[in-house]
């Protein structure tokens, strides 16, 4: 991307003198000298500004807050600096080529060239090791909540944990840029979708960013916890790993179901719901949330060593394990499951039969066995050989007269959206130790001779392979979504 430096010579005061003098800044944009993270005024401040006049990336050349000034292609012009113009340059086609609206500009809010011009500013400031950047809004409208803004990254990376600066600035330009872009939808949108979704955006324009992979892997250490319920207090990492869900659901329906959420998400004269809408958006690509739940699920328990023998995500062995619940044959457990989250349970099978029986409302959950694969005790899972949903009411089944020796996991999810958890009494066993495990009277269902194992389908249908077009309406598989990234690399610096 060929970039034109230019220079504002002001070093005791580095506000941009082509503002608007009718519309001062906003007192928290960082070149007035204020807010949380903000140019000290012996900053000689510059900027660097793309051909095609979208982008501003404003930084130091001399002062606290100064910035890489290493120009190793001798062009002129830092490079430091336009590795991060090129970078955000890229977020913005990638996004919008994926038919997300672009961020609103000061300009559409009433405020003038904020930063010099119309283009969308960024700012190199030291953040001295307490953050890497952020997405600040100067102003939002009401009915819709629109909001324009900026992004503060980091000026150095000095001491962070990042491989290299490309992945750094890839990460925080796609992170911070596709916020803006929700404020182009909705600002009140809550933490654990607008974060989960940001770190989300930044696999959907890097196909190798390490930052979702960390977060992925750290939602898979807390399965049993509800989507939408992340820990109180400060922005919590359940809050970005969330990214999970939403990459799968890409992989099952394209990159537009997370579009039409955001734009559900819009307001049109009533508040609206993040989980409403998402469920709305799965079955309009002709889907339900309870099959994806569950499924979803599931693929989180083949990742790691366990991964290999059914289909899951094609980083699965960089993630995970999930983590085991109660565990032993026969199997008994009191488990609370909670909405849009699950739970994972193990045992040894000796071969022969195997009851199953419950106490208390489980209606709404969903259960999943899965075999070891080669009936090991412990490895990779295959795909799963029965799913079942108990009643309301208490009751007592046979599942199997004569199941295979070997290794299981049973996956158990309550796969919907609810305001109450399940607190389940369950037992899995031989029909001698189901009977020790529910009390007398409950509903005997195991004596008609017939198995309760259907048949479960359990994957993407990979036959369904319409790519992930902009406009997201066809079903997607990860290698069409490749495609596409693929295609779109041009827009940013590859590694």
């Amino acid at each position: 991307m060929s970039l034109a430096l230019l220079l504002l010579l002001a070093p005791a005061a580095p506000a941009l003198e082509c503002l608007t003098p009718s519309m001062p800044p906003p007192p928290d944009r960082p070149t007035e000298g204020t807010g949380l993270y903000a140019f000290d005024p012996s900053d000689v401040v510059v900027f660097l500004e793309s051909t095609s006049g979208g982008v501003r990336i404003h930084y130091s050349v001399s002062g606290p807050n100064v910035t890489i000034l290493d120009d190793a292609d001798a062009d002129g012009v830092p490079d430091f600096p336009e590795l991060v113009g090129d970078a955000v340059e890229g977020a913005f086609q990638a996004f919008q080529a994926f038919g997300f609206r672009p961020p609103v500009s000061e300009t559409e809010m009433g405020l003038g060239d904020l930063g010099g011009s119309p283009a969308f500013d960024i700012y190199l400031v030291d953040f001295a090791g307490v953050g890497d950047g952020m997405f600040s809004t100067d102003a939002c409208t009401t009915e819709p909540s629109h909001c324009s803004g900026y992004i503060v990254m980091e000026n150095d990376f000095e001491g962070y944990g990042y491989p290299d600066l490309e992945t750094a600035v890839t990460t925080l330009a796609s992170h911070e840029l596709f916020h803006a872009v929700q404020m182009a939808y909705e600002s009140g949108s809550p933490v654990w979708y607008t974060e989960g979704t940001a770190v989300w955006a930044e696999r959907l324009f890097d196909l190798y960013n390490e930052d979702f992979l960390r977060f992925a892997d750290a939602y898979l250490e807390d399965t049993g916890r509800s989507l939408d319920q992340p820990p109180s207090g400060p922005v919590p990492t359940f809050a970005y790993a969330t990214c999970l869900w939403w990459w799968f659901l890409t992989l099952k329906y394209g990159v537009g179901v997370n579009a039409a959420i955001q734009e559900g998400l819009e307001w049109d004269g009533a508040p609206k719901d993040t989980l409403t809408e998402m469920v709305l958006a799965i079955e309009a690509q002709g889907g339900g949330l309870a099959e994806d739940w569950s499924t979803f699920a599931s693929w989180n328990l083949a990742t790691r060593g366990r991964a290999g023998a059914m289909e899951s995500y094609d980083f699965a062995v960089q993630i995970g394990p999930v983590e085991i619940t109660a565990q032993g044959w026969p199997l008994e457990d009191d488990n609370r499951f909670y909405p849009l989250a699950a739970s994972y349970f193990r045992f040894s099978h000796p071969g022969g039969p195997m009851w199953f029986a419950h106490e208390d409302d489980a209606s709404g959950v969903v259960f999943v066995l899965h075999p070891v694969a080669d009936g090991e005790p412990e490895g990779p899972v295959a795909d799963a050989v029965a799913r079942w949903t108990p009643t309301a009411e208490p009751e007592r089944q046979r599942l199997s007269a004569d199941l295979p020796a070997g290794g299981y996991f049973v996956v158990g999810s309550y796969a919907a959206v609810a305001d109450t958890s399940r607190k389940v009494h369950f037992c899995i066993g031989d029909e001698a130790a189901v009977d020790a495990c529910v009390p007398e009277g409950t509903d005997d269902t195991g004596d008609t001779g017939e198995d309760r194992l259907p048949d479960l389908d359990t994957g993407v249908d990979d036959s369904r392979n319409c790519g992930c077009a902009s406009s997201g309406r066809g079903r997607g598989s990860g290698l069409a979504l490749a495609g596409l990234l693929l295609a779109l690399g041009t827009v940013r610096r590859r590694r």
